[in-house]
Parts: structure tokens; C-alpha cells; sequence
């Protein structure tokens, strides 16, 4: 390779760049160039090749043909480190931290400072803090990051990237577990870094924060690149159409009818620091949409509703009346409950198995024969909702690791739809998950609902709420302030309200 010369501003071009995978051709042939001080934005639908392409120009993977240049120079990098030597640093949509590890420890892992041969707890504690108030967190950065939420993980793991002081700042979906406030605080950060000559690439499936925050868009489609614009020359309808190359329903409210009969019902949940005295119902056929902010103990409550911690004493819980103990998740299950996490990387699906394996785990006791697996009956299943929910897949025995966010979301979904579960709860279902595959999440968890299921939506995204709900519940502080009940007459400001309340 030569040595390429290039506008003083490129700080990277991507050039013909081809992966292929087993079955698949992830990139075909995609160029990419990012500008010293701008906020590239790039989108396309789950599968469109967005994080293959990141991961090649920050060393995760290889690429099969192709160049990179960097300020020039040719660049080819074979590990992480590499990148991470040149200052190229990407914030992953999975979290990779080290969960026994303090939130400090995480900010400077792989980048310890170090005094004597020893790494400096104090002066690491201090810039830890320094740089969670770029941020505008403030945390205990000495608590291990297990026992944060998902938002504050998802901040710890920005302010890693930027121990680095990054050249190029990769940034897939930062905002998907953030709150409003938490998000502008993301954005005014952005700012700064760009004001610097930081580039920074934004992969996100949230179309509003493209056009208010990207200088450029790059817009990609099963491994093809479509289009690269302007941002102030493209609108958010013409871009969700060359993403998915037709017309894209958007987010549309369903009036629905919900019957009066009351499937669950819990009374005085409490955790100590978690969540107390929360008291609600969900009747069958509802939609009950938990809103909050993020740390408000959405996720904790509905934890211990399906048994995964259990209440302090003097809580009770009744289905169609009748009172219950629901101390684990077996419990739950037996009780007709089902569960999706927000984690579903680490909590949901079983990445070294099958579609098909994943889809049928809570059912197979139910498909037993002889002690087997009745893998006819499995197929068979498989094979119907891979259908009827349009999974994208080459086979049923398809390592489930190997499909886009928003299909291994389907998968998890179709496994309770299989159990023939009566309610279930859904701890944002569409976070990472593109737009067309977000309607059909929503489409499914309305045809469940219609089919007489209690469905919990736990939902950062107001538009979702909105969208979805029959009744709003809202959470604030570990407890319940309020709930709403004609969704048709209320406003994000409404809620907000009540949230802070």
C-alpha cells in the first residue's frame, strides 16, 4: 500500500471494504470517510452491516479486501489494541465490563495509571470522577458496576472510551438506556469532543437524534452503502426509505378494548434500596407500560414480580385472585409468567445454541419422548414462527449468535408465544432493534395482548410508550407516582410530571 494523499481533514477513509461470513456477505465494497471535528451518523437496519464495518476499522475483526487510511497512512489493524494504540476507540452496544470491577477500575481497565510499578487507586478514582463530570455523573466510582443499572453501566463505558482521548470515537447506540437528560448531557459532550477535531462515528436506530446531532449520514443496506449526505439535505422519512428500501409504517397508536378481569395483582413489593410499597394490577389483554427515568427501579421491580429476587416480608401477589408465592423464576413460569430482559445478550439467549434450541427452551419439557426431545415437534415449531414472525435466518439450526439484534429479539419473543404464556413482561423489548423490525415487535406484543395475555412494557422510549400502552404506570425513585389511565388525553410532559412528582 501507498501512502494516499487526502484532504488535511479525513482523519479516516474506508475504502471498498468486503467481509464475508459463512452464507453471508456482511460488507460488500463499502467506503467510508470520517472528518476531523464531525459527527458521522451511521444507519441502516439491523444486518445492514453497520457494526461489522466498526469492528474491521477497530481491529475486532479482519477484513477480506479493502484499504484504510489513516491521516494518509495506510492502516491495518489485527487486534483491538492496535486501535486502541492509535487512538481509534469504539463504545459497544453490548457492554463489556468487568462486573466485580468498581466503575473507577472499568473507566482506566487496559489503560491503568500506574505509580511505582503499582496501579494509583486515588489518582484513578480522582480522573475517574473527572471524567463522569464531562458526562454530568455523578456516581460512587468505587461501587462494583454490577450493582449499577443498565444506564450508568452504559456511562461508564462512554467515560472508558473517552480515558483514551480518542481521535475517532465509535458510538453504537450510546443513548438506548439513557434517559432524556442523560442523553443531552451525551450530546453537549459531543459537542465539546467535536470542537476539539474528535471524529465520531453515531450508529443509532433513533432517527430524531441523527438529523439534530449528525454533520453527515451514511446510510447502508444488507452490506451495500446506499447513500452518504449531508444531513441538513435529507429528511427522517427519506432516510428510513433508503434504509429499508420501501415505505416504513411509523410508530402508530392502537385504540384497543381491555377487559375489566384482573389476571395479576401485587401489594406492598418492597426491596430495601431497590424499590418500597409498590401496589399495582395488570388485567388480561392490557398493556401496562412502566415509564420512569432511568435508575428509577423499573427493572428491579419486575425482577421480583417474576421471582428473580424476592420481597421483604408482608408483600402479597394473586393471580385471577388467588393468592400466590412466587419466589423464582420456575415459579413464575408454572404460573403462566414469562420473561424478557433488557440484557439479551447476557440474560436472554444462548448464544452457542440453535434458533431452533433457544426458542424451544421454557417448552421442553412438553416435547419429551423417551427422555429425547421430540425434534419434529421442535422443528416444526421452530419453522412456524420463524414464519409468521418474518425471522431472519438461513435454517432453524442457525447459531443464534449469528442473527441481527432484532431477530434474537423475535426468537426470545416467539419462545414464550410458544409456552402459551398469560402474561409477560418485556424489559425494552426494542432497544437496538431498527425501525422495521420495532413495528413488528410491536405488532406481535399487540397480537398477544388481543389474545387475551397481560403484557408489561418497560419503556425508556416515550414514542414506544405512547404507541403501546393502555395504561401507563410510572415509577420514580423505587416508587410508584402515578398511574395514567386515558393515554389518548396525556403528553411526554404529562409523565414527566408524574415522574417527578
Amino acid at each position: 500500500m501507498q501512502t494516499r494523499n487526502q484532504n488535511d481533514d479525513y482523519i479516516i477513509e474506508m475504502k471498498d471494504i468486503t467481509k464475508t461470513f459463512p452464507g453471508t456477505k456482511a460488507l460488500d465494497k463499502i467506503c467510508l470517510k470520517l472528518r476531523k471535528g464531525e459527527i458521522h451518523a451511521l444507519v441502516g437496519e439491523n444486518g445492514a452491516g453497520k457494526s461489522t464495518l466498526m469492528n474491521i476499522l477497530t481491529g475486532q475483526i479482519s477484513m477480506d479486501e479493502g484499504e484504510i487510511f489513516m491521516e494518509g497512512e495506510p492502516l491495518r489493524l489485527s487486534t483491538p489494541e492496535e486501535a486502541l494504540k492509535k487512538n481509534i476507540v469504539l463504545v459497544p452496544q453490548e457492554l463489556n465490563l468487568v462486573a466485580e470491577a468498581s466503575a473507577a477500575e472499568n473507566i482506566f481497565l487496559g489503560n491503568e495509571i500506574v505509580k511505582f510499578g503499582v496501579i494509583d487507586s486515588k489518582e484513578t478514582q480522582k480522573r475517574a470522577k473527572e471524567i463522569l463530570k464531562v458526562l454530568n455523573v455523578e456516581i460512587d466510582v468505587t461501587q462494583p458496576v454490577k450493582e449499577l443499572s443498565a444506564a450508568y453501566q452504559q456511562l461508564v463505558s462512554i467515560a472508558r472510551a473517552l480515558a483514551y482521548t480518542p481521535k475517532v470515537l465509535i458510538l453504537d447506540e450510546p443513548t438506548s438506556v439513557l434517559t432524556n437528560v442523560e442523553a443531552e448531557n451525551l450530546f453537549q459532550s459531543m459537542q465539546e469532543l467535536k470542537q476539539r477535531g474528535t471524529a465520531m462515528v453515531f450508529i443509532t436506530h433513533h432517527l430524531d437524534e441523527v438529523m439534530q446531532q449528525a454533520d453527515r449520514i451514511t446510510i447502508m443496506k444488507d452490506g451495500k452503502l446506499v447513500e452518504e449526505v449531508p444531513a441538513s439535505e435529507i429528511t427522517k422519512d427519506e432516510m428510513i426509505t433508503k434504509m429499508a428500501g420501501k415505505q416504513v409504517q411509523q410508530l402508530k397508536r392502537v385504540k384497543r378494548n381491555v377487559s375489566d378481569e384482573i389476571f395479576y395483582e401485587a401489594k406492598h413489593l418492597s426491596r430495601k434500596g431497590e424499590f418500597e410499597d409498590i401496589s399495582f394490577h395488570i388485567r388480561k389483554g392490557e398493556i401496562l407500560c412502566v415509564a420512569g427515568l432511568v435508575g428509577a427501579g423499573r427493572t428491579e421491580i419486575f425482577k421480583c414480580v417474576f421471582g428473580i429476587t424476592q420481597s421483604e416480608p408482608g408483600a402479597h401477589t394473586y393471580i385471577e385472585g388467588k393468592e400466590v408465592a412466587i419466589n423464582s423464576p420456575m415459579s413464575a413460569i408454572a404460573h403462566g409468567m414469562g420473561y424478557v430482559s433488557e440484557e439479551r445478550r447476557h440474560d436472554g439467549i444462548t448464544p452457542s445454541m440453535s434458533v431452533m434450541e433457544n426458542m424451544v427452551l421454557p417448552s421442553y419439557k412438553q416435547m419429551l419422548e423417551h427422555g429425547l426431545i421430540d425434534y419434529s415437534q421442535a422443528a416444526s415449531l421452530a419453522d412456524q414462527y420463524i414464519k409468521e414472525m418474518s425471522i431472519k435466518t438461513a435454517s432453524r439450526d442457525t447459531l443464534i449468535k449469528n442473527l441481527s439484534g432484532g431477530n434474537q429479539q423475535k426468537v426470545i419473543v416467539a419462545r414464550w408465544m410458544a409456552k402459551g404464556v398469560r402474561m409477560l413482561i418485556l424489559d425494552e423489548p426494542t432497544r437496538g432493534i431498527d425501525v422495521n423490525a420495532k413495528g413488528e415487535i410491536h405488532n406481535l406484543i399487540r397480537e398477544l395482548a388481543d389474545h387475551g395475555v397481560a403484557v408489561v412494557v418497560i419503556s425508556s422510549e416515550m414514542d414506544e410508550v405512547f404507541a403501546m400502552a393502555d395504561r401507563i404506570m410510572v415509577i420514580c425513585r423505587g416508587k410508584v407516582s402515578g398511574f395514567i389511565d386515558d393515554v389518548d388525553l396525556t403528553t411526554q410532559e404529562d409523565v414527566l410530571k408524574v415522574a417527578f412528582q
